[in-house]
């Protein structure tokens, strides 16, 4: 339960870092730190899985952070890019794909808890 604090605070992070855009390049080092997060789980819960869960749900745990590894990947790497060029373009485009993470992963919560009585 504390990682997935970890997890959702990473997203979150990254999802506020345009906060410290008046520093020059620490808005894009806090979009790669909260990526980083993210990335970290996914690849401990990839080279960790839980057997206790069943060979299904494990499977289905795969898939959802390979896709969290296609989202967040890029976003690490446009963050580097704008903290090493000073590119804004990159910023802003790996921010969007980090929030539109965020929130396909907020409406999967929501549909989860609320209608499917998770």
């Amino acid at each position: 339960m504390a990682v997935l604090v970890f997890y959702f605070g990473g997203i979150v992070l990254a999802v506020v870092s345009p906060l410290w855009r008046r520093f020059r390049k620490a808005a894009a080092a806090v979009l790669a730190t909260g990526a980083c997060i993210v990335l970290g789980y996914a690849l401990f819960d990839l080279a960790h899985p839980d057997v206790r869960i069943g060979r299904a749900a494990i499977e289905s745990n795969r898939r959802f952070e390979l896709l969290t590894l296609a989202c967040e990947l890029p976003v690490v790497i446009l963050a580097v890019v704008s903290v090493r060029f000073n590119q804004k373009i990159c910023y802003w485009l790996g921010w969007s794909i980090n929030l539109a993470y965020g929130i396909w992963l907020g409406i999967i919560v929501i549909w989860l808890e609320f209608f499917w009585h998770w």
